[in-house]
């Protein structure tokens, strides 16, 4: 497999529905893996309340889209978050959206879709995981391989591939979540969504924050695929909008069908078993039923990397092109309109991510860290754009007091908020190392853009520039 030129000097414009552009950021999201691995882990901390911190990430994260929404008018790039940062801010905060969001989409690569992926897998056979406590390192090499393939042979095939297999996953969730409801009868109660059953405590509500707002992680990734859609400053705003409500409908429904089928006051048993979505529904549809969800699950991880996937190598693309941090090799257009070298380079590197983790502290427990490690840098480039959007519509003469300035703050606040509680109270060990290793992150990467400003100043001048 050749990640060589093939005479073609640009990703191919236009080739992407605004559907294929959804996908992206459906696939990114992975909605069937989020029901099983987020829910338990939110009930972990707030039990019966889980569907109002669902609710309440929701709306924090359509605001965040709100500000991505509005950018996504204005930019259209392969990095469009590098894009975003040198309009709204400057140089600087241009190669910070590189530097983190390179990190973010590598990392969520490595942690919730593969190392995800291989967890749930050791619950669906835990015989299997118990007998062979190694078999996660094939497991995650061969679906890395899988999803790099994938990759490398373009950007329609990867999306046209979670788009309808993404699909299908959202409306198994939607249907299966309504019987769930009806079927809960008498059990149906607006009590998840209110503080009482986490006891009132309104504190570990919004430490919980962290691990809600993560749960609709991706649902902008639509932008990474902006310069190979149709119409970009038209179909990626659409995409964005459309997918925010695919998804709040989708996530927040069947926390609360769960919840309501499981019951109310047993939700901190349900935070104690690894599988509680499969035992729900073999509970209520049989094993047949089970067994969809469970391979509605693994697919969803599946399709997650291939987005990820496609994110990091177009993110590495974006910066090469324009000689930062990344070699032009990054920037070799493959027979396939893909960046070959990047593909490869970047499964490459993942799996010494995904299987680092792994070692360090076991599939689960090293996915987990990983998201934690990464949502702050996700965090602080959403509350830069928000400032930068107030910058630079207030520079053009048309900034709107809402979504330009209220919006972007109250986001800013809400965010800021989430990185504190990230910090303190902190989790308990290996989790709290993930600050550690963030804040590591963002020296290193400033210590570079300090040597790369004198090393390469043409290219840094031009950070950000490029794209339609």
């Amino acid at each position: 497999m050749s990640g060589g030129n093939s005479g073609q000097e640009s990703l191919k414009t236009g080739s992407l529905s605004m559907l294929h552009a959804l996908a992206q950021g459906l696939g990114t999201n992975g909605p069937a893996a989020v029901t099983a691995l987020f829910f338990v882990g939110i009930a972990s901390l707030v039990a019966g309340s889980t569907p109002l911190v669902v609710l309440l990430a929701f709306i924090v994260y359509s605001g965040m889209t709100v500000i991505v929404y509005e950018w996504s008018k204005v930019v259209a790039s392969s990095h469009s978050w590098v894009a975003i940062q040198r309009r709204g801010i400057g140089r600087w905060a241009a190669f910070f959206g590189g530097w983190g969001y390179w990190y973010y989409y590598m990392t969520g690569y490595a942690g919730f879709a593969i190392l995800g992926f291989s967890s749930f897998a050791y619950v669906l056979f835990p015989q299997v995981g118990q007998a062979y406590p190694w078999l996660w390192i094939p497991i995650s090499l061969a679906v890395i391989a899988e999803t790099t393939i994938l990759v490398y042979l373009g950007i329609k095939p990867s999306t046209s591939y979670v788009l309808y297999t993404g699909l299908a996953e959202v409306i198994f969730l939607i249907a299966t979540s309504i019987v769930l409801i009806v079927r809960a009868g008498p059990n149906n109660t607006i009590a998840p969504f209110t503080p009482t059953p986490a006891g009132g405590n309104w504190t570990t509500i919004l430490v919980s924050m962290v691990l809600g707002i993560a749960t609709f992680g991706g649902m902008n990734s639509v932008i990474p695929v902006a310069e190979e859609t149709k119409d970009p400053k038209k179909n990626v705003p659409r995409a964005l909008v459309i997918l925010a409500l695919i998804l709040g409908v989708t996530l927040i429904l069947n926390s609360y069908a769960q919840e309501v089928a499981f019951g109310v006051s047993k939700m901190g048993d349900y935070a104690g078993l690894p599988d509680p979505g499969i035992i729900i529904y073999s509970t209520y549809f049989g094993a047949a039923v089970a067994a969809l969800y469970a391979l509605f699950v693994l697919n969803s991880f599946n399709s997650s990397a291939v987005a990820f996937a496609n994110n990091a190598v177009r993110m590495s693309y974006g910066l090469a092109r324009e000689g930062v941090l990344f070699p032009k090799l990054f920037a070799k257009i493959n027979k396939h309109g893909v960046p070959g070298y990047s593909a490869i380079i970047s499964g490459v590197i993942n799996a010494a991510v995904a299987l680092a983790a792994g070692f360090l502290f076991g599939p689960l427990t090293g996915g987990i860290f990983l998201i934690v490690n990464n949502t702050v840098l996700n965090y602080l480039n959403h509350m830069l754009a928000g400032a930068g959007l107030i910058r630079y519509h207030r520079s053009k003469g048309t900034l709107r007091i809402v979504r330009h300035v209220v919006v972007p703050v109250a986001v800013s606040v809400a965010l800021a908020a989430a990185i504190l509680y990230e910090v303190y109270p902190a989790p308990a060990p290996p989790l709290n190392y993930a600050a550690y290793v963030t804040a590591a992150w963002i020296v290193v990467g400033f210590a570079v853009y300090v040597v790369l400003k004198r090393l390469r100043p043409v290219e840094m001048e031009k950070i950000g520039e490029s794209g339609l």
